[in-house]
């Protein structure tokens, strides 16, 4: 499932916060958030492993990057979860 992330990691800049990176996150993260299993831990495990990081790296701008991103995930998928909202 989390492979849907993968156009988007592909991108070189993915990870510096500009907004095109965002909109392709949100894109990727469309594709996952709505499935029962989705879990934003499991994601940013996901993005850490493709990246060849070690779990306890915490301090790289890629960790730092796949934190903001699990974040924003968790927050995507509350909203969901809390007003039953429907995908278009």
């Amino acid at each position: 499932m989390y492979d849907a992330l993968d156009s988007f990691m592909n991108v070189e800049t993915w990870y510096t916060s500009h907004s095109l990176d965002e909109k392709r996150f949100n894109m990727a993260l469309n594709k996952i958030v709505w499935q029962e299993k989705f879990n934003a831990d499991a994601m940013a495990e996901y993005m850490k492993e493709k990246l060849g990081l070690l779990p306890d790296d915490y301090d790289s701008h890629y960790a730092k990057a796949i934190e903001s991103y699990r974040e924003k995930a968790w927050a995507i998928s509350d909203f969901i979860i809390h007003t039953g909202v429907q995908k278009a």
